[in-house]
């Protein structure tokens, strides 16, 4: 028997893995802690280069891999996509309602639909790319 590694395969191992193990220890700390861990997803984006920050055209992936943020831009209008990853990401999000939290300047509410997606409507000014860089999701019926 040969064993090759394919370079493909081991990083979509890896990502299962990172989401696998995300899922785990947030359930882990629902139940030692007797209550639902907030936030239930989190933004965080890394920079390495100087100047300013852009929201990425392919989106931001949450901390633990269960949902694709977006942001689409009009002229006076835009807005901000969430949509769950995978099975384990829709089982997850469809059907709950949810609020977004961008540190204190703003926050939105709405309810995921049956596919896992949540569009949250964002004025054209209303936040820059800079305030973005990290949010939080929280799920607000309680459930883990």
């Amino acid at each position: 028997m040969e064993t090759r590694l394919e370079l493909k395969e081991a990083a979509r191992f890896l990502r299962t893995l990172r989401v696998a193990t995300g899922v785990a220890v947030a359930q882990a700390e629902m139940r030692r802690s007797g209550a639902r861990a907030a936030p239930a997803a989190s933004f965080v984006a890394l920079a390495a280069k100087t100047g300013e920050w852009r929201f990425p055209a392919e989106g931001l992936l949450s901390g633990d891999g269960l949902l694709l943020a977006k942001r689409t831009l009009g002229p006076e209008t835009g807005a901000l996509i969430l949509q769950a990853q995978g099975a384990v990401g829709v089982t997850t999000y469809a059907g709950r309602p949810a609020r977004v939290v961008v540190g204190q300047e703003w926050s939105s509410e709405g309810i995921f639909d049956r596919f896992g997606a949540l569009r949250l409507a964002l004025g054209a000014d209303e936040l820059d790319d800079a305030a973005l860089a990290r949010f939080d999701v929280e799920l607000l019926d309680g459930a883990p």
